[in-house]
């Protein structure tokens, strides 16, 4: 396994998680794993579990607009060594970014190749400009409400 632009391997739970999650929701998503070399050889972690968990923690409070639904945290095991597997989806309302940051350069984060980098201020507009603002919560209901469930 290398990495590419859809997968990184990282050998612990560090800020680079976050980044390299934004990275993928402004992209095409990815898959991150933890507790990897650089190379993809499972190095294993120390209570994997907890880490996932505190990893899905980290995801829905740092990153915005919310990530929910779009990215999936598990545990995987080989030659009885743990790992974290975090798969990301593509994002529809881009750019997503580092709460503390904002949209900001220091916030916004791709993928290009192999790489996590910064966005410039022209990628960043570019990608406001476009960003899809009919999600769930700004859909509006019918207003006929007279329809029949039977």
């Amino acid at each position: 396994m290398v990495e590419r632009e859809t997968g990184a391997f990282k050998r612990v739970v560090t800020d680079d998680v976050e980044k390299e999650v934004v990275a993928f929701l402004n992209t095409f998503g990815g898959v991150l794993y933890i507790g990897l070399d650089d190379e993809g050889t499972v190095i294993g972690l120390d209570e994997a579990k907890e880490q996932s968990l505190a990893v899905i923690d980290r995801i829905k409070t740092t990153i915005l607009p919310s990530s929910l639904g779009l990215f999936n945290v598990e545990v995987g095991q080989d030659n009885g060594k743990e790992y974290v597997k975090i798969t990301v989806a593509q994002g529809m309302e881009k750019p997503f970014f580092l709460k503390k940051y904002g949209r900001s350069p220091k916030g916004c984060y791709t993928r290009v190749g192999s790489q996590t980098a910064m966005m410039s201020e022209q990628m960043i507009e570019e990608l406001s400009s476009r960003r899809v603002r009919d999600t769930l919560s700004s859909v509006r209901l019918p207003t006929n409400t007279s329809a029949s469930l039977s």
